[in-house]
């Protein structure tokens, strides 16, 4: 009786151990996840404060220069933010996505922020609704997000 309660007792503690450890391990991944986006926000975000003066003058008004990441829908470690745009005027959706690209790979060789594959900088989505351009930038600075742009690439 006394053994079955002792092997009882440890089993708790040994539980009650890897909960804990696994609480500690979450949290550090959390905390490491938050620390790489909140640098990457604001590299991403001077990207786009550029984008938004060069084409300002093609009649594109950005919502701020503050992107929203979009790690909350696609995980933790996908290092991307979303932005708004207004247009006072109807333009094609390739040609902007492609002046976008243009000078966010500009802003990347300007800033060395480029790896074997190109520009780490990158549009990975972009919608019209009406004369409100909306669009995702990723920072391809990890597996994570090269793997979600490819994933994207192939809807």
């Amino acid at each position: 009786m006394l053994i079955k309660s002792l092997i009882i007792i440890f089993l708790i503690i040994l539980v009650a151990v890897l909960l804990i450890l696994t609480y500690i391990k979450r949290k550090r991944i959390t905390k490491a996840a938050t620390i790489v986006r909140n640098a990457s926000e604001t590299i991403v975000n001077n990207a786009m404060i550029q984008v938004a003066k060069q084409l300002k003058m093609d009649g594109m008004e950005f919502d701020g220069a503050k992107g929203k990441s979009v790690a909350d829908v696609w995980g933790q470690s996908v290092v991307g933010f979303n932005y708004h745009a207004n247009l006072k005027h109807s333009m094609d959706i390739k040609l902007i996505e492609s002046k976008i690209n243009k000078i966010l790979a500009e802003y990347c060789r300007k800033h060395q922020l480029e790896d074997e594959d190109g520009p780490q900088l990158k549009v990975s989505d972009i919608w019209l609704n009406q004369n409100h351009l909306e669009l995702d930038v990723v920072y391809l600075i990890n597996r994570q997000t090269k793997d979600y742009l490819n994933d994207l690439s192939k809807l």
